[in-house]
């Protein structure tokens, strides 16, 4: 195995014991548990992200998914500082990294790993992948709190008290958190186009480029605005605003990663 192989292995395995600790109510939401495990958990593919990138922007899957687990990571954890309801969300977060860092791992089996992008200094590319991997983490966020308040209302409706992740914040404290991070992907995801259109603009190309990543990107938008828009005027809430979280999450997973996907796996 290759070096970038072993650090690919190690980043994946990092995030493992702050997953077994949180799905078996061990870890908490504080204190010298929660924090050293969750070091150990962004310190993993924050160092792979940045020995495998060395100063240029990957285009394959693999990279994508890590700096998407990365960011989120290190969103949460800036965010689980300040705030308890976002360090509760801790067995359903430290899950969902998981998950898209096994994809990850498995991805550098599948797609190139020399696919990289050369970027001119002073070039608004570094600032547009900047803001769409924020974006990602706001919403990996949001998808986290959508998918606790799911679980919490399922329990409360079969009377079933939650065993394991009976530290969930609660359905309201998860749609509080929800509404913030939207928020914050709403004002990101259009910085995003702005600095895509700016790209493009320096580049002497349309203004607007209708491909995939736009559409989905787009889809997502509409459906943020739509449901701030909703919580605003009628305070719209419950399943309903969990699940539509969740469709714009899959609509920004599809804007990028699900694009390299289909290129460097169905279409190589």
């Amino acid at each position: 195995m290759t070096a970038m192989g072993v650090l690919n292995l190690a980043a994946l395995l990092a995030l493992l014991p702050v997953t077994l600790a949180a799905a078996m109510g061990a870890l908490g939401h504080s204190g010298v548990r929660f924090w050293s495990l969750a070091a150990i958990a962004i310190a993993g593919p924050v160092v792979w992200t940045v020995s495998s990138g060395a100063g240029a922007w990957r285009a394959d899957l693999s990279y994508a998914l890590w700096v998407s687990v990365s960011a989120s990571l290190a969103v949460y954890c800036v965010s689980a500082v300040s705030e308890v309801r976002v360090a509760r969300l801790a067995p359903v977060f430290f899950l969902l990294m998981s998950a898209t860092a096994g994809l990850a791992w498995l991805g550098g089996f599948v797609t190139p790993a020399d696919q990289s992008v050369t970027v001119a200094p002073g070039s608004w590319f570094w600032v547009h992948i900047g803001v769409s991997v924020l974006t990602y983490a706001f919403l990996s966020i949001a998808a986290t709190a959508a998918l606790a308040a799911l679980i919490q209302d399922r329990a409360l409706k079969r009377k079933v008290p939650l065993k394991r992740m009976k530290d969930l914040p609660s359905v309201l404290d998860c749609e509080g958190v929800q509404v913030r991070f939207l928020w914050l992907s709403a004002a990101v995801l259009i910085l995003g186009m702005l600095t895509g259109t700016a790209i493009n603009l320096a580049e002497e190309r349309a203004a607007l480029s209708l491909d995939h990543k736009t559409v989905f990107a787009f889809a997502a938008l509409l459906v943020v605005l739509s449901l701030l828009y909703a919580h605003r005027t009628s305070g719209t809430r419950g399943r309903l605003v969990a699940r539509f979280v969740l469709l714009a999450y899959i609509f920004v997973t599809l804007a990028y990663p699900g694009v390299k996907f289909v290129s460097d796996v169905l279409l190589d």
